[in-house]
């Protein structure tokens, strides 16, 4: 072959990589960045994980990885996302295990009554899949998730001929270039390991527990992938922790459920029923919308149950000391500041409030007399669940230590109608009130002579728990 020739196919061979290249950058610039930077802290150090989580919305807001590792020195990573199905948990999981080797996965049934492989929500299904690098397991993962030909998404588009734009995400985003902004040239990476914090209050409905001898019948997709997942980590020598989340959950609901303790039991894995332990959190305050997703005071209470079960019943070394997870402890810093720049940016005394059921933070609140707070019900909840502590009893857990309304000086001052002052370190285990002209002293010893602007009633002050640097000081 003449040398002419050799540096032709050189060239084009270069070209070729060259042309890869710049797709491959525009198409990372191009994309949708929810799974990047979501996700995609996992792949920078995915040995270190002993723990992951998985699941759909649901759990995405209420477990809280770095709050384990502060309590129990257990690191993992929530790889739960908006709107997973069974299928793509099973499928989200064999990715991960090309580049992890957990001790414990944590799997969130909710969904598994569910006989469909993907939700209506093709961009879900993204989120999920796009910041795994195209891989042997990807590819098989996209096909047997599209392999539905009657699969449509919410906009009537079939899976099965939206397949390519998982595989080739340029396809999908190629007309974002009017949507490009400063998160996609820097990102916004999640400082909560995949978790995501969602604050606010709302009203569920009530419901009744069933016996625990009534079963529904085991069928569809989402029954088979769950198997499917227990049998794979059995074989990898992976224990799986089988967790139902709590929300108002119907009779049919609470019989799946009871399905799933029952296969449970046939596998030998454990698994904890939180919609049965229904005293874990507390629905008037816990939930942010009206579907009972948690808000962080119930993801805390949810994720405390879950890290002292790891710590109780699996192998699992806390490594808070160990030298080769000192990064953990710049995690823990920018969590923390994310939690305060979130506490920072409520305008609304309520999502303060649900923010202060947090041994991280310490807060000063007075209350003015006559105030119209004291007839709303559910800033009094609020109040009243920012110091309560938990007992860890495993059958029965969240016996309220201090009681459904450990506030006695708050129940004073509403009957007496008078001012009230609450000072309160959860971390240190200390609280104190006042109420009357007590209460004002106190509240002028803290904010000063004038406590409340012209129409404002309620004046909170936030701090560090440890530091003692405040955070917010704000009138409502």
């Amino acid at each position: 072959m003449k040398k002419n020739t050799w540096i032709r196919i050189a060239e084009s061979v270069v070209f070729v990589l060259l042309l890869c290249a710049a797709l491959s950058g525009v198409s990372r610039l191009m994309e949708r960045k929810a799974s990047r930077n979501q996700f995609g802290p996992f792949l920078e150090e995915p040995q270190q994980y002993d723990v992951l989580y998985f699941g759909d919305s649901r759990f995405v807001n209420c477990l809280f990885p770095m709050e384990i590792w502060a309590d129990y020195g257990i690191p993992g990573y929530n790889l739960s996302c908006y709107g997973n199905t069974m299928p793509v948990n099973y499928w989200s999981m064999m990715n991960a295990l090309d580049y992890a080797a957990p001790k414990v996965v944590v799997l969130a049934v909710n969904g598994v009554r569910k006989d469909l492989k993907v939700t209506g929500s093709s961009s879900d299904l993204h989120t999920a899949l796009d910041f795994f690098p195209l891989s042997r397991t990807k590819m098989r993962a996209i096909e047997d998730l599209t392999d539905d030909p009657y699969a449509v998404d919410d906009y009537g588009n079939r899976y099965m001929d939206m397949r390519w734009e998982y595989y080739f995400t340029l396809g999908k985003y190629h007309e974002r270039w009017s949507e490009l902004g400063a998160n996609d040239l820097n990102g916004l990476l999640n400082v909560q390991k995949g978790a995501d914090m969602m604050v606010g209050v709302a009203p569920t409905e009530d419901y009744n527990l069933i016996d625990g001898d009534q079963f529904a019948e085991e069928q569809g997709v989402g029954y088979a992938y769950m198997r499917r997942m227990i049998e794979e980590c059995q074989r990898r020598g992976i224990e799986i922790l089988l967790v139902h989340l709590p929300y108002p959950a119907s009779e049919n609901a609470q019989m799946h459920a009871n399905t799933v303790g029952s296969i449970a039991e046939e596998y030998g894995v454990n698994y904890v029923d939180f919609v049965y332990l229904d005293s874990v959190v507390d629905y008037t305050v816990d939930c942010y919308d009206q579907q009972a997703h948690l808000n962080p005071s119930g993801g805390l209470k949810v994720t405390g149950f879950i890290g002292e079960y790891l710590k109780t019943h699996y192998a699992l070394e806390d490594k808070r000391s160990d030298p080769a997870y000192k990064n953990w402890d710049e995690a823990k810093r920018r969590y923390t500041e994310y939690k305060h720049n979130l506490l920072s940016a409520q305008d609304r005394l309520e999502n303060v409030l649900v923010l202060l059921h947090d041994d991280d933070v310490s807060a000063q609140i007075a209350v003015q007399a006559h105030a119209e707070v004291y007839w709303n019900d559910a800033v009094l909840m609020l109040l009243h669940n920012m110091p309560r502590q938990h007992v860890y009893e495993e059958d029965a857990y969240s016996m309220w230590s201090g009681g459904m309304y450990p506030l006695d000086g708050l129940e004073d001052a509403l009957w007496e109608d008078e001012a009230y002052f609450l000072d309160l370190n959860r971390a240190a285990g200390s609280m104190s009130e006042s109420v009357g002209s007590e209460a004002m002293l106190q509240a002028q010893g803290v904010f000063g002579d004038q406590v409340w602007g012209e129409g404002k009633e309620v004046r909170i002050r936030v701090s560090d728990s440890e530091t003692g640097e405040t955070i917010l000081d704000r009138q409502f």
